[in-house]
């Protein structure tokens, strides 16, 4: 719905390793193509050349140092992008026809899933093998019109939960009663009870507070009317906790949310006039504070650093671009909207699992990680590792199909080193066949991965 809504209203240098300080945005006209740019999420935030052409109608996500974009509508498609190696497109492949994918998400093990808007079901996905491996069927879900609408996908340890809207297609989508968030068991790999919604219509990503381990997801309800709000889901207990905060309270339709630490939330709303504007929400005083209001229906996306910075994707026309907003003071950083070459639409940024992470510790330097060593391994490999003293660097260890193949951690020292070995084996202490691995290290303050490969 989201697409349907915006297509209607706007008719809008390569390492082998990169740190958190890096993000892409996405842009895009909506008349034939779109396109990528990276750009620093430090001051002056610089912003790349185009770095790919993507469909026109698309999303990002980051997961384990590549870049997954989703083709919706007709381009029914994913594209995978290799950061590390200037952005080289590593895969391309049809997912289907007629289904309108939505969104990409992966569980513990790196399988991935996709969201269909147009047909009722969820996707499994072999990314190495550039395939559907299996489908999933939401039919149940569905209203009269036999469909559930299922969009914006986010994992909650082994659950994958799949924003369900419950719209009339033939009543120029308007909601028919409360959403749902479908419950995908990726262990049992089935679908579980869903979690009924207090709000109509969940038009938003699905962001969480880490800390209470809560989620929080935006109803925009009948637009117009507002009925909706900022919903808190508990996804422990599969329940809603209802409205943090009303549409009524915050003025206008939710249209995007980024949860940013310490009880707030930054939301993007539309009015009666489809004039959006950015708000904040603090629940610990309940205080609303608009920080911008735009031309039309311009702000497209919202995204948290994890630290003191928001991004803002804004479409206004002949002054589109990436503007910064201090989290503190509200007050923009940006003396304007930073070019991004086509209007932005969305922002990914460098985090596991594609959620807003835990709020760093201040920052000494990022993360970074020498050549593995020997390489080609047969099969001990060996890294070392310099980033921020004392820190804990998480580890993994990826096949070319994306799974997960060993995980750990190892703290750095006092000087902010640490020398790792990897010994071959997987996390079940099986000898890991021969073939091209991925190494990804992460600290709260910066990321790395490098490939190598084992030889038999």
């Amino acid at each position: 719905m989201r697409r349907f809504l915006l297509s209607i209203l706007l008719l809008a240098a390569a390492t082998p390793s990169f740190a958190q300080s890096t993000g892409w945005v996405v842009t895009t006209d909506y008349s034939t193509f779109g396109r990528i740019r990276e750009f620093d999420t430090d001051s002056p935030w610089s912003v790349s050349a185009d770095l790919a052409t993507i469909p026109g109608d698309a999303v990002a996500r980051w997961h384990d140092g590549l870049v997954y974009v989703v083709g919706r509508g007709a381009a029914s498609q994913l594209q995978v992008y290799d950061p590390g190696a200037g952005f080289a497109l590593l895969h391309e492949f049809s997912l289907g026809a007629g289904r309108n994918p939505q969104d990409i998400a992966f569980d513990a093990q790196g399988e991935a899933y996709v969201s269909c808007y147009d047909q009722a079901v969820l996707l499994k996905v072999d990314v190495a093998g550039e395939s559907v491996t299996a489908t999933y069927s939401t039919a149940a879900y569905a209203d009269a019109d036999g469909l559930p609408e299922t969009a914006w996908l986010a994992m909650a340890g082994d659950k994958l939960l799949v924003t369900c809207q419950l719209l009339d297609r033939g009543n120029w989508y308007a909601p028919t009663g409360p959403g749902k968030l479908l419950v995908f068991d990726t262990a049992a790999d089935t679908f579980a009870a869903p979690i009924a919604l207090t709000g109509a219509n969940p038009y938003t990503q699905i962001d969480r507070d880490p800390h209470a381990g809560t989620l929080y997801v935006g109803c925009a309800g009948d637009y117009g009317a507002l009925d909706g709000g900022i919903e808190i889901i508990d996804p422990v207990a599969g329940a809603s906790l209802g409205f943090a905060v009303t549409e009524a309270e915050l003025g206008g339709d939710v249209t995007g949310l980024a949860w940013s630490g310490g009880g707030v939330l930054h939301v993007l709303i539309s009015d009666a006039l489809y004039i959006t504007s950015l708000c904040r929400y603090d629940s610990g005083t309940g205080q609303v504070t608009v920080l911008d209001t735009g031309s039309g229906y311009v702000h497209a996306d919202v995204a948290w650093n994890g630290g003191s910075q928001l991004y803002l994707a804004d479409r206004t026309p002949a002054a589109s671009g990436l503007r910064v907003f201090d989290i503190a003071s509200g007050s923009e950083l940006t003396a304007g909207a930073i070019d991004t070459g086509l209007p932005p639409f969305m922002i990914a940024l460098a985090w596991p699992g594609g959620v807003t992470p835990v709020p760093p510790v201040a920052a000494i330097g990022g993360l970074t990680m020498s050549a593995p060593w020997p390489n080609p391994a047969n099969p001990l490999v060996n890294v070392a590792l310099e980033g921020v003293p004392d820190a804990l660097a998480a580890l993994r260890v990826i096949d070319l199909r994306g799974r997960r193949v060993w995980s750990g951690a190892v703290t750095l020292d006092h000087e902010g080193r640490a020398d790792w070995r990897f010994d071959g084996r997987d996390t079940q202490g099986r000898p890991v066949s021969a073939g091209v691995y991925r190494l990804v290290a992460q600290t709260r303050t910066g990321f790395v991965t490098r490939r190598f490969t084992v030889v038999k």
